[in-house]
């Protein structure tokens, strides 16, 4: 008796499942190239390519489906999911900056002195740099003045070598000079760049 009962559940189950829409009464439709209503248990050909809904008996759009794009809309389709993924990762990227600037800093103020002495030892080296250029510098002008006492073209081997060294010295330390002074800017440009974000992460929104 049960294993009858199981056998015929399983035939009623089989013929729902096998049964077309138009068993649970759902019709689809579509607009023809004329813009007349088409409809019909399965897909007419004239919605082939076309958006077109399912509708119940009672006229209830059941569900949308929407058209095969052409190949021009699925170049753009894929640019702004592209865009997308894109935004979506300066957004991620953003968040672990946002989140490493947190675990950094303490408060404002700890931005200020960390900046202060991140410049200050920039600064220290920075003084060496030019001390050492002004002692180039006199040395250069001593060379010059050494190299007077002797006649055009019969300057010393070693004095001219002398002198193309200085030279060439002082254009390395003016090199080492500009690099300091950039390196300088660039730091305040980046606490500078730290200490907004970090006021805006902290801020305390109006109202509260």
């Amino acid at each position: 008796m049960i294993a009858r009962c199981v056998a015929a559940l399983g035939l009623t189950l089989a013929s729902l499942l096998s049964a077309p829409a138009s068993a649970a009464g759902a019709i689809l439709c579509c607009e023809n190239a004329d813009g007349r209503r088409v409809c019909g248990d399965v897909l007419p050909q004239a919605c082939y390519g076309r958006a077109y809904r399912r509708v119940a008996p009672d006229g209830t759009v059941i569900e949308r489906i929407a058209a095969p794009m052409s190949e021009a809309e699925r170049l753009v389709a894929e640019r702004e999911a592209r865009l997308r993924e894109l935004e979506e990762d300066r957004r991620r990227m953003q968040r672990l900056q946002d989140r490493a600037l947190l675990d950094t800093y303490r408060s404002a103020s700890d931005i200020d002195h960390r900046e202060q002495r991140a410049i200050g030892e920039i600064e220290r080296d920075l003084a060496k740099a030019k001390e050492r250029q002004r002692q180039l510098h006199q040395t250069h002008e001593r060379l010059q003045e050494e190299a007077k006492l002797h006649p055009a073209g019969a300057v010393p081997v070693d004095l001219t070598q002398a002198i193309r060294d200085n030279q060439s010295e002082l254009a390395a330390q003016d090199t080492v000079i500009d690099a300091k002074l950039k390196n300088i800017e660039a730091v305040r440009a980046r606490y500078s760049r730290d200490r907004e974000r970090f006021q805006a992460l902290t801020a305390t929104p109006a109202g509260r």
